[in-house]
């Protein structure tokens, strides 16, 4: 099968469960409005937009185990994703995680930890070696970060191949960003991991870390702001775009969205500002439903949000 699109990283079995109001305080009930369990992940769920919005992709990344390999293979066999290079493990669970959602927060419950310390720790690799036949077979490419050397690996294969790609959550310094030609970072990593950027002033602290990360590469960078201001620029400019505006149902699978949206522009040959909108406005519509799975974003969607018609 020929594609468009090489997607390298995180795939999960994920179970969804949206709130009927606010996610309770310790030993409080809250009830359960909908539940719903799909393929998700950063790679899983960008593999589902991009599928959505008419391209071909390959993906590749993290061992199916036991619990994950039926739901994965068959949703992905439905939607026309090539997922064949996905190894299955017999005697492994495989990445299940539980995620509580309310209209403004979602609360993740698995092993992930565990998961990467199995490798860190004990060199335990759950997730396949890219091949290079599939990235330079695509035109355009979408790489987690977090799989060690096979995650930098994977970025080499594309520079040699000239095959431009998208990586996300990642500090200025790591290999796979150096020849990146779009970077985007949540501002949950940034709290998370790059604390020292996360400052009472927003702006002043995003703008040095983008002239930070100008520094490493020429690659477009982006700093996603949720429902608030996202900044962005190359060479040490600094630009910044308000958040469209839409009633929120889940926040689950927006930021995967807003990754999905930038190998799209990518695809398409999209400036620097285009790009950004228009990863903004598909991160914007996903968060419009629940679960985004079974209902996806559409280009005229995006295209109408663009244009402030909805």
């Amino acid at each position: 099968m020929k594609h468009e699109i090489y997607l390298y990283g995180m795939v999960t079995k994920t179970n969804g469960f949206l709130l009927r109001g606010d996610f309770p305080r310790a030993d409080h009930y809250c009830e359960v409005k909908q539940r719903y369990t799909l393929p998700g992940g950063e790679t899983g769920t960008a593999a589902i937009v991009l599928a959505a919005l008419g391209c071909s992709v390959k993906v590749d990344g993290n061992y199916l185990g036991r619990y994950t390999k039926d739901l994965t293979l068959d949703f992905y066999e439905k939607i026309g994703v090539d997922v064949s290079a996905l190894t299955y493990e017999a005697e492994y669970d495989g990445m299940d995680e539980f995620v509580m959602v309310d209209s403004t927060t979602r609360t993740n419950f698995s092993t992930f930890a565990a998961f990467h310390a199995d490798y860190w720790e004990r060199g335990l690799c759950r997730w396949n070696t890219p091949n290079e036949k599939d990235i330079r077979t695509a035109k355009v490419a979408g790489l987690d970060a977090f799989f060690g050397k096979e995650s930098t690996l994977a970025a080499e294969y594309c520079h040699k191949n000239n095959v431009p790609y998208v990586t996300i959550d990642e500090r200025p310094d790591n290999a796979v960003v150096k020849n990146a030609s779009i970077v985007a970072v949540s501002t949950e990593f940034i709290r998370d991991h790059m604390p020292e950027y996360y400052t009472e002033n927003e702006r002043a602290g995003k703008v040095k870390l983008i002239k930070r990360f100008g520094e490493f590469t020429n690659a477009l960078i982006i700093l996603t702001g949720g429902g608030g201001t996202t900044y962005y620029g190359r060479g040490g400019e600094v630009h910044e775009i308000n958040a469209y505006k839409v009633n929120v149902v889940s926040t689950l699978g927006a930021g995967d969205t807003f990754k999905a949206g930038c190998v799209y522009a990518l695809l398409h040959g999209y400036d620097d500002e285009r790009t950004v909108r228009f990863a903004s406005a598909l991160a914007a519509v996903a968060c419009t439903r629940f679960p985004l799975g079974l209902n996806p974003p559409t280009i005229g969607e995006v295209e109408r949000l663009m244009a402030n018609e909805i």
